[in-house]
C-alpha cells in the first residue's frame, strides 16, 4: 500500500466520501484527500484511491471491458455478505474482498472474474465450434446416408416390380399352356363324340340288317320242305355270302393322338414340380450369399 501522511485539522474540506468535514485526513495515491475512516479496506500492495477517482476507473475499465459470454448475476459472499469479485484458481472458489484478503488465499492466485473466467470462455469457444463442427458433419453423414437408404428403397421398389412382372409373364404363358392344352383336350373330346357317333350309327345299321335277315331267316324256317328245296340254292349264296366285319369303334389315328397328348400331360406334374423346386433353391441361394 503506498505511504499516506495525516493532514489533521482540515475541517474546512469536504471528505469526497462521506461529503462530510475532513477528520483525520490523509492524502491517497490519486492527491485528493479523505478522512481516515473513509479509506476503503484494500488488498495489499494495491493502489490506493479515493472514491470518485475509483469510481472513474472503474467506468474506464468497464468501458473496455471485453463483453462477457453471460451476467454474472450478484452473486454474494456467503460468509461476509459482500459482492463477489474475485476468482481463486487454486481453490476453484468466488471470492469477495474479505475473503481475498484472508489468510487462506494470500499465496493462492487470484484473478478478477473477468480476467479468471476469459480462459473459460475460450475453451467454452473452442468446445462450442468443435460441436458445431461435428454436427455439421453429423448432418451432412445423415443427408448421404439418407441418400444411400433412398437409393436401396428405390431398387428394392424396382426389384418387387420386376418380380411382379415376370410372375405376370410366368402366369400369362402358363394360362396360354393351360388354354393350349384344354383346347386340345376338347378337341380330342369332339373328335371322340364325333366317332362314337360314327361308330354307333354304323353298328345300329348292321344290327338292323341282320335282324331283318334273322326275322326274314326265322319265317323261312317255318316254311314247308318243298318251298325250301325250291331256291335251296338261291337262299344258300344269298346268305352265306355275306361277311360280317365289325366297325371299329375309334380310330388309330385318334387312339395315337390321345397316346400322345396323354404322355405330354402324364409329365406335366413332374416338370412344374421341378421348376418350383428350382426357383425355390435359387432364391433361397441368393438370400445365404446376401446374408
Amino acid at each position: 500500500m503506498p505511504s499516506t501522511r495525516s493532514l489533521r485539522g482540515l475541517h474546512h474540506v469536504a471528505c469526497p466520501a462521506c461529503t462530510r468535514p475532513l477528520r483525520d485526513a490523509v492524502t491517497v495515491a490519486c492527491g485528493h484527500k479523505i478522512c481516515l475512516l473513509c479509506l476503503p479496506h484494500i488488498p495489499m500492495g494495491a493502489k490506493l484511491l479515493c472514491p470518485l477517482c475509483q469510481e472513474e476507473e472503474e467506468q474506464t475499465q468497464a468501458a473496455v471491458a471485453p463483453v462477457p459470454l453471460g451476467p454474472l448475476g450478484e452473486t454474494c459472499c456467503e460468509e461476509h455478505g459482500e459482492k463477489i469479485y474475485y476468482f481463486c484458481e487454486t481453490d476453484a472458489e468466488l471470492l469477495c474482498v474479505f475473503c481475498r484478503e484472508g489468510p487462506a488465499h494470500q499465496a493462492h492466485t487470484v484473478r478478477f472474474l473477468d480476467e479468471a473466467i476469459q480462459p473459460y470462455r475460450d475453451r467454452l469457444r473452442s468446445r462450442l465450434e468443435t460441436l458445431r463442427m461435428e454436427r455439421d458433419k453429423m448432418e451432412d453423414r445423415k443427408y448421404q446416408e439418407d441418400r444411400k437408404l433412398q437409393e436401396l428403397l428405390m431398387q428394392v421398389e424396382s426389384k418387387k416390380q420386376q418380380v411382379e412382372a415376370a410372375f405376370e409373364r410366368l402366369t400369362q404363358e402358363l394360362g396360354d399352356q393351360r388354354c393350349l392344352l384344354m383346347t386340345r383336350l376338347e378337341g380330342l373330346e369332339q373328335q371322340i363324340w364325333k366317332e362314337r357317333e360314327e361308330y354307333i350309327t354304323k353298328v345300329s345299321q348292321e344290327v338292323h340288317w341282320l335282324g331283318t335277315q334273322v326275322e326274314e331267316l326265322e319265317e323261312k324256317c317255318h316254311r314247308p320242305a318243298s318251298e325250301l328245296l325250291q331256291d335251296a340254292r338261291l337262299n344258300q349264296s344269298r346268305y352265306e355270302s355275306k361277311t360280317f366285319v365289325s366297325p371299329e369303334a375309334i380310330s388309330s389315328d385318334l387312339v395315337k393322338k390321345i397316346r400322345n397328348l396323354h404322355r405330354k400331360i402324364l409329365g406335366l406334374p413332374k416338370m412344374m414340380r421341378t421348376f418350383s423346386e428350382n426357383l425355390m433353391h435359387h432364391l433361397e441361394t441368393d438370400s445365404e450369399i446376401e446374408a
